[in-house]
Parts: structure tokens; sequence; C-alpha cells
């Protein structure tokens, strides 16, 4: 299961997807991986996440800031 950080990336890519009105595939196409790759990613009952270098070139594509696809606080609750 992702944990609330994960969830909370995942939550925000999709958002920026859904603005923009991109299918998976296209945002898959953008940064040269599968759509069944986005799919797992966005999807929050799989365990696989985006890692930094994912959302380094996410917020290259959407022309963000990468702070724009994390949270402004910590969020997970473990020590």
């Amino acid at each position: 299961m992702k944990s609330a950080i994960e969830l909370y990336v995942s939550q925000k890519v999709k958002e920026y997807r859904d603005k923009r009105n991109w299918s998976q595939q296209y945002l898959a196409d953008c940064i040269n991986l599968s759509a069944s790759f986005v799919s797992n990613r966005e999807n929050p009952k799989t365990d696989d996440a985006f890692n930094l270098d994912h959302i380094d070139a996410l917020a290259k594509i959407f022309e963000c800031q990468i702070w724009d696809l994390l949270p402004q606080y910590p969020i997970n609750n473990k020590k």
C-alpha cells in the first residue's frame, strides 16, 4: 500500500493531468513510459509510486515547480 506522501503525489499528478485533459497514454508518452506505468502509480490500491526522477520529469512536462507536486508539510505520521 502506498504511504501518505505517495498517495498525495499520485493524486497531484492525476489532478495536473486531468486539468490538461491528458490521457494516461499521452502523459506516459511525454515521459517515455507506458500507460500502465502511469495507471499503476495513479491507482491508490497499488504499491507502485512515482520516484524523485519521475517527479522531476513530471514537473517539466506540467511546467510547474517540483514542490507543486509535493505536500508543503510532512504528512506521514510514522516516527
